[in-house]
């Protein structure tokens, strides 16, 4: 009973410290971070509906999106931005974190978080690259798969696993299909739900 109260406390603390509330220290970058997020999951979701991963159906449902499927355009536009948008806060917020030092102790744990979560971020937004099913994303897709498979004993098989078999003129798979819309995102949201109750239980966003 004692845990599930400090877990509800540092959620939702009784009071705030001021630092928290100034804007010009954190800029609002982790919050930015995560409205993205939320439109990401939104606009994902109604996507999903019309688009068909694969190496002759990837870049033609797109295409259908775009142009037969009602505001498709809109909601398919809204999620690239949105993805774009948070490539960028994160990065920034991490520059953030860095310039202000609020990696240090008792803090190291979130940041480890953070590293984490930056890597799923970039590697979310190159996966969704992929799905646009054209030749510059199947040339992506190989010079992927290449590199990985450079890595001696395990390059072959980890490229298997998170890219299936792109041909050369798309990087549309099923695999990538699935990493991107349920795996990534899934981890990505555990991590920053575990990310902000660190906050709380660090105490807070505020200078050292």
């Amino acid at each position: 009973m004692n845990d599930q109260k400090n877990f509800v406390n540092h959620i939702r603390p009784s009071f705030v410290p001021t630092g928290v509330l100034t804007v010009l220290y954190t800029f609002c970058l982790g919050g930015l971070s995560f409205l993205a997020f939320v439109i990401l999951g939104i606009t994902g979701l109604l996507l999903m509906f019309h688009y068909q991963p694969g190496d002759s159906s990837g870049f033609s449902s797109i295409l259908t999106i775009a142009s037969v499927i009602p505001y498709g355009g809109v909601i398919r536009n809204l999620h690239y931005w949105a993805g774009q948008l948070m490539v960028v806060t994160v990065n920034l917020h991490m520059l953030r974190v860095v310039w202000t030092r609020s990696y240090k102790p008792p803090k190291q744990l979130n940041w480890l978080v953070g590293v984490a979560l930056l890597i799923l971020i970039l590697f979310l937004d190159f996966t969704g690259y992929l799905l646009i099913g054209s030749q510059e994303s199947g040339a992506a897709a190989t010079v992927a798969v290449n590199i990985l498979g450079l890595i001696p004993g395990i390059g072959t098989g980890l490229a298997q696993v998170l890219f299936g078999e792109p041909s050369a003129l798309n990087g549309s798979t099923l695999v990538v299909y699935v990493w991107h819309c349920v795996a990534l995102p899934m981890i990505a949201l555990l991590l920053q739900l575990y990310h902000f109750w660190r906050i709380r239980r660090d105490g807070g966003v505020r200078p050292l």
